[in-house]
């Protein structure tokens, strides 16, 4: 390599680096703000001249803990419910030919072009009668989450690599179940594992289809996030939102550790 290169591609890197941090850095600042505004008692008088508390955040999980509790079940049912549908779905899309597969694979996606709002409306108005007792709620997290869970999962049970071991372990005697445990689960992993984030950090974090589908007795935490911005203290929204942020980004890492993968590699 010419010396000219190495020096193009040296100032590309530096490029890359600067962009990098530029871009953490633009990711990190509001959070350390929200930190800063839910621990100071008077965030207009400023942090120092205020003073240190930790009142609003005590205040803050006391209102939220019963909604906190209800977004969790319902990512982890989202989860359950998903991977019901979603690996056999994309299993017979992955592995079979079919007249319509094309126009099945479409549908699958739908879901992805239609926003929250409408998705919610048009919910409401075919099944008024099941949000009263929580079942649109949860169709509606489904729809939403759905078609992510698919569209990780399909690619890679349809890999040659993948095609390949099992059809030597199908040679070698090894029977369906025994397969799916030994061969295809170990290759498709860290599939499942972005699934599985994707499909509760969404469904933790989806404000439009719950604001509409939600009721009184089943209300998700970010619908109580948007409450507490605009009905409370610039203090008490920052302190839900430090809250937020400390269910959905353990849950990603939970997640990623139980799945003993990287999410990265996924």
């Amino acid at each position: 390599m010419t010396a000219k290169k190495v020096r193009a591609k040296d100032g590309i890197e530096r490029t890359g680096r600067i962009i990098a941090w530029c871009a953490a850095t633009g990711c990190l600042t509001p959070i350390v703000l929200v930190c800063a505004v839910a621990t100071t008692r008077v965030w207009q008088q400023g942090p120092i001249q205020s003073g240190f508390t930790l009142e609003w955040i005590i205040q803050s999980w006391r209102t939220i803990s019963p909604y906190a509790t209800f977004s969790i079940q319902l990512s982890v049912l989202t989860l359950a419910i998903d991977f019901i549908i979603g690996v056999p779905t994309s299993w017979v899309l992955a592995r079979h030919r079919f007249p319509g597969r094309e126009l099945l694979l479409s549908l699958t996606n739908v879901p992805i072009a239609i926003p929250g709002i409408a998705m919610g409306l048009a919910l409401i108005i075919a099944y008024p009668m099941l949000r009263r007792n929580g079942f649109l709620l949860v169709a509606g997290h489904v729809l939403y989450t759905l078609p992510f869970f698919i569209a990780s999962v399909t690619p890679q049970l349809g890999a040659r690599s993948v095609r390949d071991a099992e059809e030597v372990a199908a040679t070698l005697g090894a029977t369906f179940p025994k397969r799916v445990i030994h061969v295809i689960y170990p290759h498709i992993r860290t599939s499942l594992l972005a699934a599985a984030i994707m499909v509760v950090t969404l469904s933790l974090g989806e404000f439009n289809i719950s604001f509409f589908l939600f009721n009184p007795r089943n209300k998700p935490l970010p619908v109580e996030l948007y409450s507490a911005y605009i009905t409370g203290r610039i203090e008490v929204a920052a302190a839900v939102t430090l809250w937020f942020l400390c269910f959905v980004v353990p849950a990603t890492l939970l997640l990623e550790r139980l799945g003993g993968a990287k999410a990265g590699q996924a």
